[in-house]
């Protein structure tokens, strides 16, 4: 609307449009200075709202799934951007509703599976093992709470519980096994009979007034496709790494700032003896027990070792077998009571009972591991990498906002947005709307460009995301639009349509006239005999074979016990098929086990479907187009 008013309106007019749509604006800026900005919602579930960052987020996500599935590069003729953009909608939605459900529901998942499910993501294992400085280096890298990730997992373990219970009640019956192994694995004898197309080309005769009569008829094929040029510039972040180096005095400052991530904590090892009591205890068993802990203490101060204090007399049976050995542990490793008594003692030093809803302690440290803090020197190429990641990442975000800008607030044109973002104006080859070279190669490019607004209007596009991870502003710089080719042009395309047409209609005639003797019941060998083309006899089949043609195997496997057939096949030519028999295959157990468990997963997904189908019709979902 802003862009008709500004192109369209002029005089008095347009001053008076200006001053009453200013004040709105003005006051809303003021409101958003003050009260922050409200986020835009891309869609609402039963009443939950869905932010548009969080649909971008997962729109790249699965991006970026796909282009691992191709080895880390996009085909862009296999990928439909606005498909991946619904899915990824789809995913949100049903995403929600799962959580939502699973609330609902009362489903649980305790700190342990959460715990166990990290324990097994490699990233975060050092020689195979958990690595909890591993994990928290990790998380702070990529700028994540552990709190907010933890909280990510579990919910994924909630969502496997849900769908885990929808698909495993799905069951097969053993005779839909049987009836799956009997159809997938049937065998069929046939004799089959192929009349070649090409053998009838030299009898069709092709006249002007053919010619001139069919290209009348089909005139639409035979049109240039309409095509456009195009102006653009793209920001791609492969150069933008090229050129950003950082300075000796930004890596130091960087590793100055992330030095906790390259410090290993401090390390002490403890020995404890425990003796138990609840932490609901009425008070004479505590006393009870404090009295048994001040005892044992006693004993080991008495010049007992306190190994053998602890293997006889500690009631965690699991360390008393080393002693009482914890080994070494961190700050938090032990809660907050053990914790503020170990890191204050000295080596050698035994502390006195201390409490906590397992019992009395007797905490020995044994030993300590100082913090170390790896030198600059050795980790600088990881701070130059994170760092150059981060710098490039911040000028990505700002070269993105000054290119959504400029190009939105200049439509008719590139150069304020070239000149505010540096980047060269580019000019591609002719590009039509089903392909074209380089940036048209992308089906995402060649929309944008024959669209309404880009085409017609002649505006800039909106910033196109391409799947090899560059972003691209598009705007026509020539159009041409489709027009017919010449007769002269294209009177020899037409003759060889012509002929490969009729070439395939005689030889339909011939083979459907072999057909009515063959359904009357003679033999295939002698119906066809003084045709050309090959004759296959007694051949045994399966509808996975791949040396038989696929019309063939589908008209064999449309028959019953016996019959007879004719078919068109996708070359022109004309296939008559004569079906001797059907023979079905006894499956092995291991087969059957194979085949149960494949429908099982097979209806178990199926299942999954439909409550999630059922759920979407239930739910009140309302989508913000305008704000995809």
């Amino acid at each position: 609307m802003l862009l008709k008013i500004r192109d369209k309106a002029s005089g008095w007019l347009a001053y008076a449009i200006i001053i009453m749509i200013a004040i709105p604006f003005a006051l809303w800026g003021v409101h958003e200075y003050f009260g922050g900005g409200a986020r835009l919602v891309a869609v609402e579930v039963n009443g939950v709202e869905i932010t548009t960052r969080a649909f971008q987020r997962e729109v790249q996500q699965q991006r970026q799934q796909v282009a691992q599935f191709f080895g880390g590069r996009l085909p862009p003729e296999l990928v439909d951007d606005e498909r991946l953009r619904e899915n990824a909608l789809q995913t949100l939605i049903r995403r929600e509703l799962m959580q939502q459900a699973v609330d609902a529901q009362g489903f649980r998942v305790s700190q342990q599976a959460v715990a166990r499910e990290l324990a097994g993501f490699e990233a975060f294992q050092r020689d195979g093992v958990f690595d909890p400085v591993r994990y928290t280096q990790l998380l702070e890298a990529q700028r994540i709470s552990r709190a907010a990730f933890e909280q990510d997992v579990a919910l994924g373990l909630l969502m496997e519980q849900f769908e885990g219970g929808v698909r495993i009640s799905a069951f097969v019956t053993d005779a839909e096994v049987r009836e799956y192994l009997r159809l997938r694995d049937q065998e069929r004898e046939l004799s089959y009979f192929v009349i070649p197309a090409a053998e009838y080309a030299a009898g069709v005769e092709i006249g002007d007034t053919d010619i001139q009569a069919y290209y009348a008829a089909h005139g639409d094929r035979f049109r240039t496709p309409e095509r456009v040029r195009l102006e653009y510039l793209v920001l791609d972040l492969e150069q933008l790494e090229s050129r950003i180096t950082p300075s000796e005095s930004e890596l130091r400052r960087h590793y100055q700032q992330q030095i906790d991530r390259f410090t290993t904590p401090e390390e002490r090892r403890a020995a404890h003896i425990l003796v138990r009591v609840g932490a609901d205890a009425d008070a004479d068993a505590v006393a009870d027990a404090r009295a048994r802990a001040q005892a044992l203490r006693a004993r080991v101060t008495g010049g007992e070792d306190f190994a053998q204090v602890a293997a006889e007399a500690s009631e965690d049976r699991m360390t008393a077998e080393r002693g009482g050995d914890l080994g070494y542990v961190q700050r938090g490793d032990l809660g907050p009571a053990l914790d503020g008594v170990l890191f204050t003692q000295s080596v050698g030093d035994l502390s006195q009972p201390v409490r906590t809803s397992e019992g009395f302690h007797l905490i020995l440290l044994a030993d300590i591991k100082r913090a170390y803090a790896e030198p600059f020197e050795d980790v600088r190429e990881q701070v130059a990498e994170e760092l150059r990641a981060r710098q490039v990442e911040s000028r990505q975000i700002e070269l993105m906002e000054r290119l959504l800008t400029e190009s939105y607030e200049h439509p008719r044109s590139l150069d304020a947005a070239a000149d505010a973002t540096g980047l060269e104006i580019r000019r591609s080859d002719w590009i039509t709307r089903d392909q074209g070279p380089g940036l048209g190669s992308f089906p995402m490019v060649r929309r944008a460009a024959f669209s309404q607004e880009v085409l017609q209007e002649g505006r800039n596009s909106d910033v196109i995301d391409l799947p090899d991870g560059r972003s691209a502003v598009v705007r026509v710089l020539e159009h041409e639009p489709a027009a017919p080719r010449a007769l002269a042009e294209v009177a020899d395309d037409i003759r060889a349509l012509i002929r490969r047409e009729q070439s395939g209609r005689l030889a339909r005639e011939a083979g459907e006239a072999v057909l009515e003797a063959l359904r009357g019941g003679e033999a295939l060998a002698a119906a066809v005999a003084g045709l050309p083309g090959t004759l296959e006899q007694q051949r045994t089949i399966t509808r996975d074979s791949t040396e038989v043609p696929g019309g063939v195997i589908t008209a064999a496997f449309g028959l019953s016990a016996s019959g007879s057939a004719g078919v068109a096949l996708d070359s022109g030519d004309y296939a008559l098929v004569q079906l001797h028999g059907v023979r079905d295959v006894e499956p092995s157990r291991v087969e059957l086990a194979r085949a149960r468990s494949h429908l099982e997963g097979l209806y178990g997904a199926l299942d999954f479907e439909a409550v999630l189908n059922a759920m979407e019709a239930a739910a009140k979902i309302k989508i913000y187009r305008d704000n995809l």
